[in-house]
Formats: structure tokens, C-alpha cells, sequence
């Protein structure tokens, strides 16, 4: 039957990313990450791809994690809960690993692999390819297969500057394109981006000039992964005498990790703790915050509250958006950088200079790939279809043949057999929502009922009656929370309780003695009047109790 390319997560939209690969009935998962949800989805922390094929099919003989954000290893507890398979990686990457799955008690083989180290991860050789990202030991793969070499890139940027790292390994690249790649799967994050894009030394001298103008306090908002540009902000403040402060849980952890493994390099005594960066005059003091998203719990929202135990933000103060706004986040970062300017400090975004760079391929670094690797089939990866289907044209520009170039999304499937590339069965596929309060799965009723209670409101309805006899005992009883004009005596209020006692007054006695016939009678009869005297569909929750 070939090779089978399975995308279950990351085609289609931003995160999320899941790839599985198949042949003679086993199978790898190229990284297994998570989606965080917009406003929308209320209550929800974040989705995971549907694993019902994997289960299925009969599992999975490993996973190949290409680096360690969370849209490519957030969803592996999740994973390896179900079935406990090797996870290969570079260190880095698997240090982080190692602590996501420390919190929630799961134990199986971490494998640390090198670029150009061959190595055997279930039915597979395989080799990393050394990429440059926005994290540090970020990889692609080439894949050794039946059908010939696949190559996954992972995240990738070329980056001819990197602050620290090493370059993408282009050479290495070139090298499989020259013995032949029978298919290229490529990142596609922001191949509608013309041009190249920005180099992190860029944004080094970007800091350079707005921490020399600074007068109070700078404050730096970025993704706590971002560990060389934690360097540069370290090496800066040595520069001009100022201290740092790290401001968040998961970039004190990541600077951690990356200074014990020899990523990252602290100058002495620069780094200080919260009570001292307290005493500090605020012209001595840089604070480094995660939270550029917006996220209401981080230390950068406090801050920007007030509501922080030892950090503040003051009028003089600089503030450094050095990120950009995940697609859904806009509004919550908008937002975090008015509270922020309100208390008098200068916020400054990518907008005014250059204090963030992507760690994604523009159209000519994906082409400068694309003639190093020359596929004979290319799959465009990461990505809103929209994305798929520029760096698509890119290719074809490229010199890619139509039909060897193709679309797809998250539960299509595409073979490579005899040499030739085709479309497949689609299989299952989908979000799997996790709730924030408990990490359990959350139906997708469930979240339609959240978004009509946040909508419509909410109206409570209870009963009480004999469980013999069927004798109404008490009520019923109606509470409204977020409804419009159901104040307790208004006319719509007295018009729900005539028609829910109307409906129990239509059951028997006996029917009066099954709580499911009491609160479907309830229910019925409050919605009639919504239905019949309102524009408005609140959720309606019923309740009876049988003494």
C-alpha cells in the first residue's frame, strides 16, 4: 500500500500541528501539539487533535518532536497517557518535554537525537536536520521510507544572523535534494509574506537603541521560549549597568533549562529576584515578562493592573511588545497595552521598529529551500489554507509540477506509491477541547450551552414534590441570571411561572412522582413563553426534587 501521510492537526490552521506517517501497517507522529482557543470558545483552555485513527489503526511506534513550543508538544500528554511510546528529540526539546510530562505524572523513554545522527524510531531511519527557529535545537527530519526520503521541516526560518545557534543547515538540505526527496512537507506559517524576514540581530540593535533611550523602567513582553532573545536583553542590561528580573513562571523555568544545558549565558550578577528588583531605581532595572499574549493570569497583566505583590509599572516606563499577537489574541494583547499605557508608560510594538522577528519563512527563504531540496512532491504544512495555498503557488513557481504539488487538510491522506503521490481515504479528524478547570474533554454541546448562557442568560426552575403522592411541595421557583427583563413581578417573569405551573399542572400524579417528568414539564413550559412573547433563548436548567 505504500507510504501514508496523514496530517491530523496544523493544515488548516495556526497550531495544533500533528503529522503521522505510515507504512506496513506502523506509524510515527511527527510532533503533537495543542491550539489555544479564542474568546469564543468559553472555558476551554486548549484543543488537541482527534486521535481516533491512531487508536484506531492500533497505535503508534513513537513520536519525533521537531522543538519544544507548545503547538508541537502540548498535546503529547494527552498522547503518551494512552500509549506510553518513545519520544525522540534534540535537549533542549526534550527538557521541555521531560517537565510537561513531570506535571502530569507520565514516565516513558526520552531519546535525545543530533542533527546528522541517523537513528531508528519504529519502522524508520531517520535524521534531524538542523533548522533555525524562534526556540533553541529546533530540527526538521528527513525520513527514510519504502517509497523513498521524506523531509519534514518543522518551524523554520533562514536566518544568516542568528544572535546565537547555528545557522539551517542548507548544505545538508541540498544534499538529500541531490540523491532525491520524494516529498517535501513544508512550513507555511507566513509564506503570504513577501521578502525575508527579519533576522534576530535586527532586533538585537532594535533593543540597543530603545533600552539607551530609556529613562524608568524597561519592561520586555515576549514568548518565554524565546531564549536568544533573553540572551540578547541579558547581554544588553550587563552593557548599561541595569538588572533583569524574570517575570513568569514558564520563562524562569526555560531560562533554567537553557543555561544549564549551555544554550544561554547569564553575565554575573544580573539576574535578580523580585524583592530586589523592588528596591531597584527604576532607571537600574529591566523586567522580562511572558504574558505577551494577553493571558489574564500572567505577572505583565498584573502589572498592568496594579494587583502585582512586588513589580509595577510607572509613569517614564518602557514597555516592549517583542512578539506578535497569536491570530484570536489581538483583542486581549490590545487591550493588555491600554491598561499598560494608562499608567503612563511608553508602549512600543514591532509597529515603531524592528523588536520582534518571526521565526517562520518568508516566500524567498521557502524558495531558497525548495531549490536546495527539489522535491517531487510538496505538501505545504502549518498553516490557515490560505497559507497552504501561497506557499503552494511557490513551489509551483519553482519548479514543482502540478501534479506533484498538493493541498490538503487535517484528516485527508495522501499515498506515495510506485514513485507517484495520490490522494487517499480521509480518516477522523478534529479538535479535542480540554477544559481549563479540570483537563477533560469538553463535547461539543457542551460549548454551544456556554456560549448560549453567555449570550442569552440563564434561567433556574425548581420544584419540589412527594415522591408518593405527587404533590407539589414547593414551587415552582424561578431565578434568572443574565436575562433581560425577567426581573421577579415583571410581566415576563409572571408569565414564565403561570406557564411552568400550567405544564406541571397537565401531568398526572403519577408522572408527578418521576423527577425527569417534572423537569421536562418545567422545561417546556418556561421555553414556550421565551419562544412565544421574546427574541431571546436562555438556557433553561430545571430542577426537581422528589422527597
Amino acid at each position: 500500500m505504500g507510504v501514508r501521510i496523514i496530517p491530523l492537526g496544523g493544515l488548516g490552521e495556526v497550531g495544533m500541528n500533528a503529522m503521522l506517517i505510515e507504512e506496513e501497517g506502523r506509524r510515527v507522529l511527527v510532533d503533537c501539539g495543542v491550539m489555544f482557543p479564542n474568546d469564543q470558545v468559553l472555558g476551554v483552555e486548549v484543543a488537541i487533535p482527534d486521535l481516533s485513527y491512531v487508536r484506531e489503526a492500533g497505535g503508534v511506534d513513537a513520536v519525533l518532536v521537531t522543538h519544544g513550543h507548545e503547538d508541537h508538544i502540548g498535546g503529547l500528554p494527552s498522547l503518551l497517557r494512552e500509549f506510553p511510546v518513545p519520544v525522540y528529540g534534540t535537549r533542549f526539546t526534550l527538557r521541555l518535554v521531560r517537565e510537561r510530562l513531570a506535571e502530569h505524572g507520565i514516565d516513558v523513554p526520552l531519546r535525545e537525537v543530533e542533527p546528522q545522527r541517523h537513528f531508528v524510531a519504529g519502522p524508520f531511519r531517520a535524521e534531524p536536520l538542523r533548522v533555525t527557529h524562534s526556540i533553541p535545537d529546533a530540527v526538521g527530519y528527513a525520513i527514510e521510507t519504502g517509497e523513498g526520503i521524506l523531509i519534514h521541516t518543522g518551524d523554520y526560518k533562514i536566518d544568516l544572523t542568528p544572535v546565537a545557534g547555528d545557522r539551517l543547515d542548507l548544505g545538508r538540505f541540498a544534499e538529500y535534494g541531490r540523491a532525491g526527496v520524494a516529498a517535501l512537507l513544508s512550513d507555511s506559517t507566513n509564506s503570504e509574506r513577501d521578502g525575508w524576514s527579519v533576522s534576530e540581530t535586527a532586533v538585537a540593535e532594535g533593543f540597543t537603541r530603545r533600552f539607551r533611550e530609556a529613562k524608568g523602567r524597561i519592561l520586555v513582553a515576549l514568548f518565554a521560549s524565546n531564549v536568544h532573545r533573553v540572551q540578547s536583553v541579558l547581554d544588553l542590561a550587563a552593557q548599561l549597568g541595569r538588572k533583569v528580573v524574570l517575570a513568569g513562571r514558564s520563562l524562569a523555568t526555560n531560562t533554567r533549562i537553557a543555561e544549564e544545558i549551555g544554550i544561554l549565558s547569564v553575565p554575573p550578577g544580573v539576574l535578580v529576584d523580585d524583592a530586589t528588583a523592588a528596591s531597584l531605581p527604576p532607571e537600574r532595572l529591566v523586567v522580562l515578562a511572558s504574558g505577551a499574549q494577553g493571558e489574564p493570569n500572567s505577572a505583565l497583566a498584573r502589572m498592568a493592573m496594579g494587583d502585582h505583590h512586588r513589580l509595577r509599572v510607572d509613569p517614564g516606563d518602557t514597555v516592549i511588545f517583542s512578539s506578535r499577537a497569536i491570530p484570536g489574541n489581538e483583542i486581549a494583547v490590545s487591550q493588555l497595552a491600554n491598561r499598560l499605557a494608562k499608567r503612563g508608560a511608553v508602549v512600543l510594538d514591532r509597529g515603531l521598529d524592528p523588536i520582534h522577528a518571526s521565526g517562520h519563512a518568508q516566500a524567498e527563504e521557502q524558495k531558497i529551500l525548495l531549490d536546495a531540496v527539489r522535491p517531487e512532491h510538496f505538501v505545504p504544512i502549518h498553516g490557515e489554507y490560505r497559507m497552504l495555498l501561497a506557499h503552494a503557488r511557490t513551489a509551483l513557481q519553482m519548479g514543482v509540477p502540478p501534479s506533484g504539488v498538493f493541498v490538503v487538510e487535517d484528516g485527508d491522506s495522501l499515498i506515495i506509491e510506485d514513485g507517484r503521490m495520490r490522494l487517499g481515504q480521509t480518516v477522523k479528524s478534529g479538535r479535542v477541547w480540554l477544559d481549563a478547570r479540570g483537563g477533560l474533554d469538553v463535547s461539543e454541546l457542551v460549548l454551544r450551552e456556554r456560549e448560549q448562557i453567555s449570550d442569552q442568560g440563564l434561567v433556574m426552575v425548581l420544584v419540589v414534590a412527594d415522591r408518593k403522592t405527587g404533590e407539589i411541595l414547593r414551587g415552582p421557583d424561578l431565578l434568572g441570571r443574565g436575562v433581560a427583563h425577567f426581573e421577579e413581578g415583571g410581566p415576563l417573569y409572571a408569565a414564565a411561572l403561570d406557564s411552568a405551573r400550567d405544564a406541571l399542572a397537565a401531568l398526572s400524579p403519577a408522572a408527578r412522582t418521576l423527577a425527569p417528568a417534572l423537569e421536562d414539564a418545567l422545561s417546556r413550559g418556561v421555553r414556550r413563553i421565551f419562544r412565544r412573547e421574546a427574541s431571546r433563548r436562555p438556557a433553561v436548567l430545571p430542577l426537581a426534587v422528589l422527597l
